[in-house]
């Protein structure tokens, strides 16, 4: 073989090799890396857990319970309030507990547990947040501090009383 068709072989197989490679490149960028998720092995915390569980025998007749709902769920928020921030805050937020009516699902009340992360500085003013935002939509809300254990009937007392004073849609019928 001549020089020049050595030359020729060779340009020939080294640019099948850069095609190859182009193409192998390209073809990893069609191919999506693995996202980062997993499964949790809990909805919840134990302690949130031993709450639910109460607030379940604590209920009055006729309600329903959810847990970790997005604020934004709950809450609406003008087209002028989502141009000013408002709408991102109800967005990124939710709560712990929500007691509806199963039938209609208007909420009723919002229950959250206050666990000593609630005495930091930075979660005090997400609380305060919550609690105006709630108000403002007339949504009444209930903290209870969180604890080993739950007298559901001294519970069920404090969701009845504040379903008493709930604005108009928001009140349960006490058994």
């Amino acid at each position: 073989m001549s020089g020049d068709a050595q030359l020729f072989v060779l340009a020939a197989v080294l640019a099948a090799v850069v095609v190859v490679a182009a193409v192998l490149w390209n073809a990893r960028r069609l191919v999506p890396p693995p996202l980062p998720y997993y499964a949790k092995e809990h909805l919840c915390s134990k302690g949130e857990l031993v709450f639910y569980r109460a607030l379940g025998r604590a209920l009055p007749k006729g309600v329903g319970i959810t847990m970790k709902t997005r604020l934004g769920d709950v809450l609406g928020c003008t087209a002028e309030g989502w141009r000013t921030g408002f709408g991102a805050k109800i967005a990124q937020k939710h709560v712990d507990f929500i007691l509806f009516d199963p039938v209609t699902t208007a909420v009723m009340l919002v229950v959250e547990l206050d666990d000593r992360t609630h005495l930091q500085p930075d979660r005090q003013e997400r609380d305060a947040f919550l609690d105006r935002a709630l108000a403002a939509a007339g949504v009444p809300v209930l903290h209870v501090p969180a604890a080993k254990e739950y007298d559901s009937g001294e519970l069920r007392e404090e969701i009845e009383q504040v379903l008493r004073h709930a604005p108009a849609g928001h009140r349960a019928e006490p058994e």
